[in-house]
């Protein structure tokens, strides 16, 4: 029965480090300045037709 519990808290901690690693990429692939350098300020070339 012990071994079960092994398996699974391992096979649990495995798919946590796997899904931190995958988004630690993600995180650090993504520049987020890209956004403001395509649009600096989405507001200032609105154009209000009320």
């Amino acid at each position: 029965m012990l071994d079960w519990w092994l398996a699974t808290i391992s096979l649990v901690g495995l798919l946590l480090i796997s899904i931190g690693l995958f988004l630690y990429t993600l995180k650090n692939a993504v520049n987020a300045d890209d956004a403001y350098r395509i649009d600096p300020s989405p507001n200032e070339n609105r154009d209000d037709k009320k």
